[in-house]
């Protein structure tokens, strides 16, 4: 009953709107973000693009302004791609479904569609207008880590204000410029229920004393948080983004994320009593995209901890990387080499940055897909044309110390991702294999997986 009114409001607010691009690239196509930091890194695209869901409205006005004559091929490439999937976000109204299975659920989490689940059928219809927007997304899952068969997850209702959109929704956010571990915000755990505020036209309008920040965003949460998957208790989730592009090929940012279940847990030395207290999370992440020797590349870091003064975080996790593009007129290779490390020394696990392990939405942590106490490296990359052939691959390395609700073991991992997608019976059909050797404690082993979807839009 609550969808069926959902719907009918939604519709009811959308006659005769005219239509606009959609609001926001979310954060489920790597493909297409390569196209995209391809044309940040060109210096054709100036907006903020390190926080996902993306706003359209900004990316929309550089791509009217470019010179597309002073383009080289690969640029070229990109820029058409980003052309492309513009001109379908305006569409007034579009629907899909999308099927899809997996022999092993829990595979790692990078930036992309979740596939947290053994099997599915996700479909949607959305509407957009000039100040309404709206999305509704009903999914079937069998054996979802988060335990839920059916879920509304990816639907939202937005309405533009001015200059800030604020929306109603159930979708995943990626914050940060990494490709497989962001730290404070990620799509690793199932999306939480909330609401949203943020600039849907980044471009720098203020005092002429502080145009050296250039163009800048804001973005804001509040969402209910459900940590655990054996208990129904939600608490309070809050977080906040300001990114700014000081200079061409330049985004730095910082991040703010607080939660009723982020505690630490302090003993009284002298009555022993031991008193439970709240904390904040704060990260701080830059992006430099520039070209030497002809050759596109980007570097980039992200340190997440606990805000206890000032902002710099204090004993961070980090996260760094490096990433360069190959490409042609009809085609585009982005490959890039990514390093975590998320140890901390800690006397006991309510002392560590993600406090007593409830980080987490049903059981997922929020931010880093990799466990506490952990070292990872990648070395991946992604291919795609213009006609939809496209694949890629990674070489992920994971080692975990033990630690309490996570391992009980120490573990390492070696994993190998290939995958492949084309155009068939008129939808994207991908599939992906993998192979990986655990070895947890003294126990070694070989696994293999695949996975696979068709996804078919009208």
């Amino acid at each position: 009953m609550k969808l069926k009114k959902f719907i009918s409001l939604t519709a009811l607010l959308m006659i005769s709107a005219p239509s606009v691009a959609g609001p926001w690239i979310e954060s489920d196509d790597p493909l297409l973000r390569a196209s995209i930091e391809m044309l940040f890194n060109q210096g054709i695209i100036k907006q903020p693009i390190n926080s996902y869901p993306l706003m359209w409205q900004g990316i929309a006005r550089d791509l009217d302004v470019a010179n597309t004559s002073q383009l080289d091929e690969q640029s070229l490439f990109a820029y058409q791609h980003v052309k492309h999937a513009l001109d379908n976000a305006k569409q007034k109204t579009s629907s899909g479904i999308r099927l899809n299975y997996n022999s092993e659920p829990l595979s790692q989490q990078g930036f992309g569609k979740r596939h947290q689940q053994e099997s599915g059928v996700n479909s949607y219809g959305s509407i957009t207008g000039k100040r309404v927007s709206a999305k509704v997304s009903v999914n079937y899952a069998d054996d979802a880590l988060d335990k839920q068969h059916v879920t509304y997850q990816d639907s939202y209702l937005a309405v533009l204000l001015g200059n800030w959109s604020l929306s109603a929704e159930q979708v995943s956010h990626w914050w940060g410029p990494s490709n497989d571990n962001a730290l404070l915000l990620s799509n690793n755990a199932a999306p939480m229920k909330g609401v949203r505020f943020t600039r849907a036209n980044t471009q720098y309008v203020g005092p002429s004393w502080l145009s050296f920040i250039g163009n800048w965003q804001l973005t804001g949460i509040y969402a209910k948080q459900k940590p655990y998957l054996n208990s129904s208790d939600d608490g309070d989730f809050w977080a906040l983004r300001f990114a700014s592009t000081p200079l061409t090929g330049l985004e730095i940012a910082i991040n703010s994320a607080g939660s009723d279940y982020l505690t630490n847990l302090e003993i009284d030395p002298v009555t022993l009593e031991s008193n439970e207290s709240t904390h904040r999370l704060t990260s701080l992440d830059v992006k430099y995209s520039t070209t030497l020797a002809a050759q596109p590349i980007a570097f980039y870091a992200e340190v997440m901890g606990r805000n206890e003064s000032g902002l710099a975080p204090s004993e961070p996790f980090y996260t760094l990387g490096v990433e360069s593009y190959f490409g042609s007129k009809e085609s585009l290779l982005k490959s890039y080499f990514e390093y975590s490390n998320t140890e901390q020394t800690c006397e006991q696990i309510s002392d560590c940055v993600y406090g007593s392990g409830s980080y987490t939405q049903r059981s997922r942590l929020i931010g880093s897909s990799t466990p506490q106490q952990s070292k990872s490296a990648i070395l991946g990359a992604y291919y795609h044309t213009l006609n939809g052939y496209g694949g890629h691959a990674k070489l992920r390395w994971i080692e975990s110390e033990a630690a309490q609700a996570e391992l009980a073991s120490d573990m390492s991992q070696l994993q190998l991702e290939l995958g492949y997608q084309q155009s068939v019976f008129n939808g994207l059909w991908k599939v992906t294999g993998l192979i990986s050797k655990d070895e947890i404690g003294d126990e070694s082993e070989t696994n293999t997986a695949l996975r696979t979807s068709w996804e078919f839009r009208f």
